[in-house]
């Protein structure tokens, strides 16, 4: 007897979910999350809503529990530990549509400037990064607010001290 699928998985695809699907496809994005998932030799296996989750990643790099390449999101627990968070899958989910929407191999060096400002910003490459703020700041597990490193002053910046006088 084969085990029933749960009923996520067995739904039609909306229109937006199979335009994002054939657009990752089409950017190469999806296939570059494959070839990560098969070079690092993680289990892959179908997701809701189109995605591919690829469970077990042992890679050390990117630092993040979860992250996204098209439509297939790498994480570090299991696919069904992932599938037992909804608030986290439906995160990266977003970052499947950034990826769709930034015509695939672009949005990663847009990522990563947005990275690097939220950390020169607020001292974490989340609070301040538009795509994690998109993709919902709590959900990805990142702080809502944060405060830039100490030496670090950007036009606009003031201290605390400064502001309360």
């Amino acid at each position: 007897m084969t085990p029933r699928k749960p009923s996520e998985l067995r739904r039609p695809l909306t229109g937006p979910q199979v335009l994002r699907l054939l657009a990752n496809a089409a950017n190469g994005s999806t296939v570059l999350g494959l070839a990560v998932a098969a070079l690092s030799r993680t289990d892959v296996g179908r997701g809701p809503r189109g995605l591919i989750i690829a469970g077990g990643y042992r890679w050390r790099l990117p630092f993040a529990g979860a992250f996204t390449l098209g439509n297939v999101v790498l994480c570090r627990c299991a696919a069904p530990d992932l599938l037992a968070r909804p608030e986290l899958l439906a995160h990266e989910e977003k970052h499947c549509s950034q990826y769709a929407w930034c015509f695939g191999a672009p949005f990663l060096p847009l990522y990563f400037l947005a990275a690097g400002w939220s950390v020169l910003r607020t001292g974490n490459p989340g609070t301040g990064n538009f795509f994690e703020r998109h993709a919902g700041l709590v959900a990805g597990g990142y702080p809502v607010h944060g405060t830039p490193p100490r030496g670090i002053r950007l036009p606009g910046m003031t201290r605390p001290s400064e502001t309360e006088a």
